[in-house]
């Protein structure tokens, strides 16, 4: 099968979730035997220097276009005369357009795969190229983050802002749900809201895989009196969270363990967000270059998600390594993990305290708690099981398609 992978931003280096999930999918399709062709955007923000991908990316011949996403005043004014939704509007691009219908004149394929709701405007020219199915790989139920953000935040002209923007997403979201020839989500969370929602169109559930043999077990390695926090400090979400552990839980953990100091690692800090997080017990490092050895630098990971969707790639990263997760259950939603056995999952402020407090003051409890969350993601979420089953959903549609259009 050729499959013809869109995504939004390169997937190198693998620094936040989707450039994860996007990376494992393209490698293990090409394991699994399709032949994968990959074209993404640019985006300044998030920009790969072409010429240093490593030599993995030659497998699934990445191909870049240059492209902008940058929030601007012009842009977010014409959004609102033209009714549509901005968050969708900075993914446009006719350079990319123009590069997708050139790619599939070359090379017909089978399945094009859009590694995001974002990349849906491309729709119309891909119609116009080929009659091979198109499918969304959607990473979460994009509106509902953007509901959750509006509800967590306590500015009130941010707040309205928020909301707009929310409103428009969902407004395109449900719109456009039954437009793609089928919908891949990473959670059953998240296919039931598709459905909910009117979805209509073939749904297959495709977790987020890791690549299980290239795992190593760093189980009980790091520094006991340290807790880690990892993830895009960009992403709003990461952000609210960040902010709502170290004043709402930060506080009662350092009563109770005194020398306890958190390491928060993410890429793009915000202006400003590196001082107004850091202080004597609290440390930004910025970007990770190796997220296995940042997990294993503490003796768990924190995940205090209050707002988002889909499935926290970074938490099945630490998990596979053997470092103990205290999260709350909106951060660990699709890895079905049991709480007390294989992670710890806390939403109110105390009982996420006493979590922390816990695996930092017995470190045997926290080998234990990690070394069974590994054996718990390992034998569920291996990519090329999960690229195989994914082929076998896309034969099936490609077979079904074709046989409607003999009829």
């Amino acid at each position: 099968m050729r499959v013809l992978q869109l995504c939004p931003k390169v997937p190198w280096p693998p620094e936040d979730g989707g450039r994860v999930a996007s990376r494992v999918l393209a490698l293990s399709l090409a394991r699994a035997g399709a032949e994968v062709r990959l074209l993404a955007l640019n985006p300044a923000k998030h920009r790969a220097d072409a010429g240093s991908l490593p030599e993995e990316s030659r497998a699934v011949r990445l191909e870049t276009v240059e492209h902008d996403t940058s929030l601007s005043a012009v842009g977010f004014l014409g959004s609102l005369v033209r009714g549509t939704s901005y968050n969708v509007e900075r993914f446009r691009s006719a350079a990319f357009e123009r590069r997708l219908a050139s790619v599939l004149a070359e090379e017909p394929a089978d399945v094009v795969l859009l590694e995001s709701l974002y990349l849906l405007p491309c729709l119309p020219a891909l119609r116009r190229a080929t009659r091979a199915p198109v499918v969304l790989r959607s990473f979460n139920v994009e509106h509902e983050i953007w509901n959750r953000l509006v509800a967590g935040e306590p500015n009130p002209v941010r707040r309205l802002l928020l909301a707009h923007l929310a409103r428009r997403l969902r407004t395109f979201e449900i719109a456009h749900r039954n437009e793609p020839d089928a919908v891949v989500p990473i959670t059953a969370a998240d296919a039931a809201t598709y459905r909910r929602l009117g979805t209509t169109v073939p749904i297959h559930v495709a977790p987020v895989g890791l690549e299980t043999a290239r795992v190593p077990d760093r189980s009980g390695e790091g520094e006991r009196s340290t807790l880690v926090f990892l993830g895009a400090l960009d992403w709003r979400p990461n952000l609210e969270g960040v902010r709502w552990f170290l004043e709402r839980v930060w506080p009662d953990v350092r009563r109770a363990v005194p020398g306890a100091r958190l390491l928060v690692g993410g890429s793009n800090p915000p202006a400003g967000v590196e001082r107004s997080l850091s202080g004597e017990s609290v440390t930004v490092v910025g970007r990770v270059p190796d997220a296995q050895t940042f997990f294993a630098s503490g003796a768990a990971m924190v995940v205090p998600l209050l707002s988002g969707g889909g499935m926290r790639v970074k938490i099945l990263e630490a998990m596979a390594v053997g470092v103990p997760i205290v999260s709350t259950r909106l951060g660990a939603t699709g890895i079905e993990a049991r709480d007390g056995v294989e992670i710890r999952l806390a939403d109110r402020p105390d009982a996420m305290a006493a979590a922390c407090v816990e695996l930092l003051s017995d470190p045997g409890r926290a080998v234990e708690l990690g070394r069974a969350g590994r054996r718990c993601v390992l034998g569920r979420f291996d990519a090329d099981d999960i690229a195989r089953n994914l082929l076998g959903f896309l034969d099936a549609l490609v077979a079904s398609q074709a046989s409607g259009r003999s009829e």
